[in-house]
């Protein structure tokens, strides 16, 4: 993982799509929205998850969820508020740097350890499975029990791969779980296009629109 790269992740989808295309439909658009979109809301959604990997102090003036809070027992003790010299409130820089504290812990929340770099790569040679998938698609139909049970397999294969990587990644221990139920709704993605887009016999949409006509 410490050489992830997008060039894998980028050729696996274009096979997927091309795959697709000899099946009879063009959904490039597609493939490449779906890869985007949740590339980037899963990189976020992980790296809320998974701890930034510093240690949180533990004293006077510091909590253990956020950033250091100041004390303001020196500033009560002086008096009210705007009695200091020169009528400066002595509350209003530590206001200040409590605001730049909040501030900068905010964006401390992501991960340093899982980059966009690394969550692309991830989904991206994970997704292999379903470019397999897909290619079967070409000669048979995928709208079979067969075909969704082969798909519902590589849905599990490349989520059961996603998962371990981040998990490893991210240093998130028993979170699998949670990590794996977003990768999945990612993946069942691809599957239903790889389903629904095989050259397949049109089984399952003669009931669905037979179900439609009743």
């Amino acid at each position: 993982m410490d050489d992830s790269d997008l060039a894998g992740p980028i050729i696996f989808f274009l096979l997927f799509g091309t795959f697709l295309l000899f099946s009879g439909k063009v959904h490039f658009g597609y493939i490449y929205g779906l890869a985007l979109l949740g590339s980037i809301s899963l990189h976020i959604i992980l790296s809320l998850m998974s701890p930034d990997g510093h240690p949180a102090a533990h004293g006077h003036g510091h909590s253990a969820y956020g950033p250091p809070t100041p004390s303001y027992e020196s500033a009560a003790s002086t008096g009210v508020a705007g009695t200091g010299p020169a009528g400066t409130n002595p509350l209003s820089g530590n206001m200040s740097t409590t605001g730049k504290h909040s501030r900068s812990g905010s964006l401390s929340q992501l991960s340093s350890t899982l980059t966009f770099v690394r969550s692309a790569s991830v989904l991206g040679y994970c997704l292999l499975p379903l470019v397999a998938t897909s290619l079967v698609g070409i000669v048979m139909p995928m709208d079979t029990p067969l075909g969704i049970v082969m798909t519902t397999a590589a849905i599990c294969w490349c989520t059961y791969s996603a998962s371990g990587m981040f998990c490893a990644v991210g240093r998130m221990r028993g979170m699998r779980g949670l990590v794996a139920y977003p990768l999945a709704l990612f993946y069942v993605g691809f599957g239903i296009m790889g389903v629904f887009s095989s050259r397949g016999s049109g089984s399952m949409a003669k009931v669905i629109a037979s179900r439609a006509r009743m």
